[in-house]
């Protein structure tokens, strides 16, 4: 058994999550603390004790101590809403926003809580991009929107974060063929459960870390007007590609930041290697400019 502090503004389901990775861990807690009931309020500094051995989702655990995360939405008037299905994204955004969107479309029904006292919201993706727009209706000091859903039935054609404005975290594998999010800051470690993701658009963005998208098979990545948090960023993911190059599919991307010199050495690779240019071929748009590798004729480098 291990004890745990609860941290300013938890609740019951805050700590589950914390510990196990997914809120299931709450019949742990109560077991462990008879005390408990689904209703109790935690208090800053309560110690309890639970088997720390119990995890659910070690991906999620880990991913909150990489971050340094500590899910803590407390009560303040919101009510904790259970849906029987699968917790598949949480997100967490600014708690002074009043109205935020998503844009989707796909197949089958995701649910969406959306961290105040709204009821969950049932979302039928269609064929045709929808606009979910929603105003909160409570004032929190930390908002967390969290998207369930059957990952067997449901699937994305389109996912538009770019209106959630917060930071992603996937709890489950999920179909996503195009992902967009522009225009924001934050780290893209939650994307790495995307399954058969084919078209990713980053523009606008402040990026610190590309290689959570490296093992991607993309046909098109979108990284113009992007700013890279150093200036290894973007050459880093171009020689992991390289090196790292697999069964993938040839892709066309955009940029608008010249790789260094062994950001084009790896360029110049994936566009002179044969065999990953035999479907399609790869193309790089610099500055809006079809970029045409150089080659070696009698020792000589020629454009």
């Amino acid at each position: 058994m291990a004890t745990y502090i609860v941290k300013p503004n938890q609740n019951l389901f805050d700590v589950a999550l914390h510990l196990y990775g997914s809120i299931e861990g709450i019949f742990d807690l109560m077991i462990s603390n008879p005390e408990l009931s689904m209703t109790s309020d935690l208090s800053f500094g309560q110690e309890l004790v639970y088997h720390e051995e119990f995890i659910i989702n070690a991906s999620i655990v880990n991913e909150f101590q990489k971050q340094n995360i500590t899910p803590s939405s407390g009560s303040r008037h919101v009510y904790f809403k259970r849906p029987d299905r699968d917790l598949i994204f949480l997100i967490g955004v600014n708690a002074d926003m009043a109205l935020t969107h998503i844009k989707v479309a796909g197949e089958g029904e995701m649910l969406v809580d959306w961290g105040d006292n709204s009821n969950l919201e049932s979302i039928i993706l269609t064929s045709s991009v929808q606009q979910i727009e929603h105003y909160f209706d409570s004032e929190v000091e930390k908002r967390r929107i969290k998207i369930y859903g059957d990952t067997n039935t449901l699937k994305f054609t389109q996912l538009d974060t770019t209106g959630l404005g917060g930071s992603l975290l996937l709890c489950r594998p999920v179909v996503v063929d195009e992902y967009v999010c522009r225009g924001r800051g934050y780290s893209l470690t939650g994307l790495t459960l995307l399954n058969g993701t084919y078209k990713v658009d980053l523009s606008n963005g402040i990026i610190s870390d590309l290689l959570p998208i490296a093992n991607m098979s993309l046909q098109e990545l979108n990284l113009t007007d992007v700013y890279y948090m150093t200036d290894e960023v973007l050459d880093d993911y171009l020689v992991y590609v390289k090196e790292h190059y697999n069964d993938r599919r040839p892709c066309t991307v955009y940029l608008t930041t010249t790789p260094s010199e062994r950001g084009f050495e790896a360029i110049d690779t994936i566009l002179r290697e044969p065999e990953w240019n035999v479907s399609d071929t790869w193309k790089f748009y610099i500055n809006n400019e079809l970029y045409i590798p150089k080659t070696i004729e009698n020792g000589t480098v020629t454009e």
